[in-house]
């Protein structure tokens, strides 16, 4: 084959889904895998032409009873691409359930080979990481908050500039053409080329044709990119895809120029989080982009969590020093959280490897580097050099560090890695070790977040806090499966922060006349 990235032992292991997939057709097979994704998505009926289907199969009540999941479709389209027959034609169908399930399972148990050959006691910690970086995207599906917390970041008016500067459409001229082509593809794979917008006078064909011209690409071209791309190694489920850079496809389908998009899903993270690799090396990005997470963060306290006292980033002058206070501080009198914001997201290279930790533990050092910060910000609270927060003896302080995506830092492995090395920049700069154990930092996602601060107003910090960072166990777990087992009750509560700013992207007629589902 000539793959730079072949391991031939796995090789020979990855030719019976070749080969069975090598007996599709391309079109057919999209539109299979299309439907597939969207009836696990998205709650879609699956079409009629899809045939034999088991009883249990449809009426399971979870994924798991359905034995297939998004993550092993996405990497089915990229080898059905790679592999199938182009065209109309093939000897064999995946409309018919065994034949289908027939790729799922050759892609399982190539899976199950490699791990096999490559996962032992010495790295299956590294590997939960990876598995989790893969799978926990996709088991929450596009909605309002996912999409109105990109939105509010990108649309700063620092940014909005670079994006108009970059792809020539404002931020919310892409989300208006984005959005209006992903609720088209909840519906149907493929629009005909070109697409002609028509009854929606707030979209124009040029923004459109600005939107394709990043977002989409041939077919051809994506096949080779895909195949160079491909790594028949241990990273086979978890090589970089170019469907992520290009969710929509130029295609010859049923004979008719097309677009088509095979998972709409990506398209949606597309226009989101992945904006920021269009626009990442432009002058002053990465300045703004941190303001704006900044920014972001103290709308969600605001808007979260009334019944406590807010302070936000103040300078102040250690000796001829100029120093930054933390970035949020919740303050409750008798408790507080001391609040850092982190824009960086984990390199892809430390969510795909697995023979080596040193692209994750790069990664856990720069964290550690954001803790040890935040601990030296809170030892000159400590000693009362906050301009406008002053030290109480008794009000009890706890360390938090919220990051745009989630990193997925959570069992013994990952935790005990990053707390020696913060242990070993404490040293460095010293910081006393007492800290860690008065004061236990804690890693969340801004998407928990969002839910914390809504749980703190009904419980407060202080019982929130201390029933996770002070119990063994709980410690170590994410902050989502903390607040639905700790407090569920108060789970039921939360709702969504900016339904005013999600009315703002999209002109309520585009609910009103079923342009766009609202639920998504």
């Amino acid at each position: 084959m000539g793959n730079k990235y072949q391991n031939n032992q796995i090789f020979e292991l990855y030719k019976p889904l070749r080969n069975h997939l090598r007996q599709v057709s391309l079109q057919e097979s999209l539109y299979v895998l299309w439907a597939y994704i969207q009836y696990l998505q998205f709650d879609k009926l699956l079409p009629s032409d899809i045939t034999g289907v088991p009883p249990e199969i449809l009426l399971a009540e979870n994924k798991i009873g359905k034995r297939f999941y998004e993550w092993e479709l996405e990497v089915l389209i990229r080898e059905v691409i790679i592999n199938s027959q182009e065209g109309d034609f093939g000897t064999e169908s995946l409309r018919k359930w065994n034949y289908f399930s027939g790729a799922v399972n050759k892609l399982k148990e190539l899976e199950d080979e490699i791990d096999k050959k490559f996962i032992d006691k010495t790295n299956v910690l590294l590997e939960l990481h990876r598995i989790g970086h893969r799978q926990f995207p996709w088991q929450s599906k596009p909605n309002r908050e996912y999409i109105t917390r990109y939105f509010k970041i990108f649309g700063c008016s620092s940014l909005d500039t670079i994006i108009q500067n970059v792809i020539g459409l404002s931020t919310q001229e892409l989300y208006l053409n984005l959005m209006i082509l992903f609720s088209f593809y909840q519906n149907k794979l493929a629009l005909l080329y070109p697409i002609k917008i028509e009854g929606i006078p707030e979209i124009n064909q040029e923004t459109l044709n600005k939107a394709l011209d990043r977002f989409s690409c041939d077919l051809t071209n994506l096949k080779n990119r895909l195949i160079k791309e491909q790594e028949i190694n241990e990273r086979f489920v978890y090589s970089y895809s170019s469907l992520r850079a290009y969710p929509i496809i130029a295609i010859k389908y049923n004979g008719k120029d097309s677009l088509i998009c095979p998972a709409p899903t990506l398209l949606v993270w597309r226009f989101t989080s992945g904006i920021f690799y269009e626009i990442c090396k432009e002058k002053g990005f990465g300045n703004e982009f941190g303001k704006s997470f900044q920014s972001y963060t103290g709308e969600v306290i605001g808007a979260g969590n009334n019944k406590v006292s807010v302070y936000p980033e103040k300078n102040y002058y250690d000796g001829k020093h100029r120093k930054d206070t933390v970035d949020w501080i919740m303050d409750e009198n008798k408790s507080a959280l001391f609040i850092e914001c982190k824009a960086k997201r984990i390199s892809a290279i430390a969510k795909a490897e697995i023979k080596s930790e040193e692209e994750l533990k790069k990664e856990l050092d720069i964290m550690a580097d954001f803790v040890v910060q935040l601990y030296k910000s809170i030892r000159d609270y400590l000693d009362n050099k906050y301009p406008t927060f002053k030290h109480k003896k008794e009000r009890k302080i706890f360390p938090l560090i919220v990051t745009l995506e989630d990193w997925y830092l959570y069992g013994d492995k990952l935790l005990d890695e990053l707390k020696n090395k913060v242990k070993e920049k404490f040293k460095v700069v010293g910081l006393p070790l007492t800290f860690l154990l008065e004061m236990p930092y804690s890693v969340c996602s801004i998407q928990d977040f969002e839910m914390m601060v809504q749980v703190m107003e009904k419980v407060g910090i202080k019982l929130f806090m201390e029933k996770k960072v002070f119990d063994e166990y709980k410690e170590k777990w994410s902050f989502f499966p903390f607040i639905t087992s700790v407090f569920p009750n108060e789970k039921k509560d939360i709702k969504f922060l900016f339904p005013d700013d999600f009315d703002k992207i999209f002109p309520k007629r585009f609910f009103e006349e079923g342009i766009l589902n609202r639920r998504e």
